[in-house]
């Protein structure tokens, strides 16, 4: 296992949390101290990269977020995050954390009772939606311990949650200690996904495609629900016979009707990180496609560059035999239409569409049929051919 972290400080107020030190276990190499809550660690870790620096310490005001989204033109599902980490250890060069977070160090909160006192309220909030949840937004779920330590945790408490599927996102095999903890199928693994050709140029750190494959399968044989996400979608040379290559492996490896979701999304990336992306990794050559300020101001592929590479894998991934559920992350109407035929007529009926394919597929975890009404009642359906 690769050495991540080289320093670690914990807060005073987190300091007597059993968690500390089953996570100090698991990075015995690391120097740690013990430092007061309001300590200056901006100061102290000027210079050093903090990917390589682990902060321990108690969250402050909400933790679980709606997924940030974007601009109002690109539709989102209404994902819900649990930001219990924060900042991810395996260096992909496309990744925004590395620009987005101005922390001094890779944050884990360790007052899991807490977190999940808000999950509880969240979750009574709206029962008659069904929520989908999950870690993987501000860092990768499994790469950590600490992360993993809450994964274990949340597993347990999901599994008598009857109104949410729990998400782990991940680019790791890191999975050994969670296969028998008992889930209920409310929780789903998923992987991110790439060609091999990729994942060696520009995923630093991450597992190989095999191995994420075969950690899927295990995942599969102890009960879960798989998720995938082909995001990001890179354009390279030779892209059409890797993706078709990449869905074929997919589908040779893991039983088709265990995946809940499918997502599809092409490299995007602040304007502002293009430079940095540049200056840290010379060797790639992520940033020479055509690319256009997007109605986010995200840079990404002008619609005749991605319209056909999601239409190619779209049709690989349907061409199946009852396939799973699968959408955009961040694209417009326009785009699911020419891609899909039909779009979601706003962020509310994606997020039933949701609720919608796992009670016809997984009738056995949501029970009971999704009503538009209960996701939003102030919206039209339009409708819509697929």
């Amino acid at each position: 296992m690769k050495k991540y972290i080289n320093k670690i400080y914990i807060s005073e107020s987190a300091a007597n949390d059993l968690t500390i030190k089953e996570i100090l276990k698991q990075h015995p190499g690391s120097s740690h101290f013990v430092i007061p809550d309001d300590y200056n660690l901006v100061k102290e870790t000027k210079g050093e990269d903090p990917k390589k620096i682990l902060f321990l310490t108690h969250s402050k005001g909400q933790i679980i977020k709606d997924c940030p989204g974007t601009a109002e033109s690109y539709l989102c599902c209404r994902y819900q995050i649990i930001n219990q980490t924060q900042n991810c250890p395996l260096n992909c060069t496309y990744c925004i954390l590395q620009f987005y977070l101005n922390q001094p160090a890779t944050i884990i909160y360790t007052d899991f009772d807490s977190v999940f006192e808000e999950l509880q309220k969240k979750l009574k909030s709206n029962p008659k939606r069904f929520n989908r949840i999950g870690t993987g937004e501000l860092a990768d779920s499994l790469a950590l311990p600490g992360s993993r330590f809450f994964a274990k945790r949340a597993i347990r408490f999901f599994a008598d949650i009857p109104n949410a599927l729990f998400e782990l996102k991940t680019k790791t095999i890191e999975i050994e200690s969670l296969l028998s903890i008992p889930h209920n199928e409310h929780t789903v693994l998923s992987w991110s996904l790439n060609p091999t050709e990729i994942i060696k140029r520009e995923e630093h750190w991450a597992a190989s495609l095999k191995s994420r494959l075969f950690a899927a399968f295990r995942a599969e044989k102890a009960g879960f629900l798989l998720g995938f996400h082909f995001d990001p979608i890179i354009c390279c040379p030779n892209w059409e016979n890797l993706y078709c290559e990449l869905v074929n492996e997919l589908y040779s490896s893991i039983d088709t009707s265990r995946i809940a979701w499918i997502s599809l999304g092409s490299l995007r990336f602040p304007a502002s990180m293009k430079d940095k992306i540049i200056e840290r990794y010379p060797e790639s050559n992520l940033v020479c496609g055509e690319m256009i300020e997007g109605m986010d101001g995200k840079l990404r592929y002008a619609r005749p560059v991605r319209i056909p590479m999601y239409h190619l894998v779209y049709q690989k991934l349907i061409n199946i035999e009852n396939p799973p559920f699968i959408y955009f992350c961040m694209e417009s109407p326009d785009v699911w239409k020419e891609v899909m035929g039909f779009s979601p007529s706003s962020n509310a009926h994606l997020d039933y569409m949701f609720a919608e394919s796992l009670h016809n597929r997984f009738n056995h975890i949501v029970a009971d049929k999704p009503i538009l009404e209960d996701y939003d009642r102030g919206f039209c359906l339009r409708e819509v051919k697929i």
